[in-house]
């Protein structure tokens, strides 16, 4: 009898100290947690990777579509454009056109306008004066030509200096040369006229040419004309300085 009681009594206290201990280490342990879902509610793996894969794909999709119609169609419009543009420009460039201060003679020829640079020197009656122009050859046979340059007072028409029968010789097809010369006793002239004359050959290709001359007005500095004026001015300033820091001459005295 003393063993049933015994035997009770120790399964009364183990039930009685199981919650307890089921407590404890419920607090104790690692935390479990489970989530129902009915049949309403989606699952959500399928909710979250379903929407985000097809935004993911379609924002993937548009970006690189938006890229291409940018790159492709803007940028390579634009490149091709240009190269598309530049073909004319590169035919006008190789000779089909005549630039604006070219002359033509008869299509066979081309001479450029007179350009030229002023060197003033010491001695006051010398001066130099560098002239030169092109002459592009648009036949298909070589040319030789010549050329003459002349320079002259603007205001007066007074002849300074010339270079007579420059050659220009061996002119190939499609060769542009550059034919320049060097003219002396520009002087204090400052106004200076410049001119050449080109000389062709009487026919080219068949072709009849006559000569044909560019003109160009070019300054050169006066330095003599300056200096004297400057002398001049110094002069008369200095004349008045004097002049006002002299005493008044007193008048004279009559009887």
């Amino acid at each position: 009898m003393r063993v049933f009681v015994g035997v009770f009594l120790v399964v009364s206290v183990a039930g009685a100290s199981a919650p307890a201990t089921a407590a404890d280490s419920h607090d104790d342990g690692t935390p479990l947690s489970v989530t129902i879902t009915d049949g309403s509610t989606p699952t959500p793996s399928v909710s979250t990777s379903g929407p985000a894969s097809g935004a993911g794909g379609s924002g993937g999709g548009s970006g690189s579509s938006s890229g291409g119609s940018v790159r492709g169609g803007t940028g390579g419009g634009s490149v091709s454009g240009g190269s598309g543009a530049g073909g004319p420009a590169g035919s006008a460039g190789g000779g089909t056109t005549t630039p604006t201060n070219e002359v033509s003679l008869a299509g066979m020829l081309y001479v450029g306008g007179l350009n030229g640079t002023t060197t003033p020197l010491f001695n006051p009656a010398d001066g130099t004066v560098e002239l030169w122009f092109t002459v592009r050859n648009a036949s298909t046979s070589v040319i030789d030509a010549s050329a003459r340059f002349w320079i002259d007072g603007t205001v007066f028409s007074n002849d300074l200096d010339a270079v007579n029968d420059v050659p220009i010789a061996g002119l190939q097809p499609g060769e542009t040369r550059v034919v320049s010369a060097s003219l002396h006793n520009a002087g204090q002239w400052t106004l200076i006229s410049g001119h050449v004359t080109l000389t062709p050959p009487d026919a080219v290709d068949g072709t009849a040419l006559t000569p044909v001359t560019r003109d160009g007005l070019f300054l050169l500095f006066p330095w003599l004309i300056v200096v004297l004026l400057i002398v001049a001015v110094l002069a008369w300033v200095i004349v008045r300085v004097v002049r006002e820091a002299l005493p008044p001459v007193p008048a004279a005295v009559t009887t």
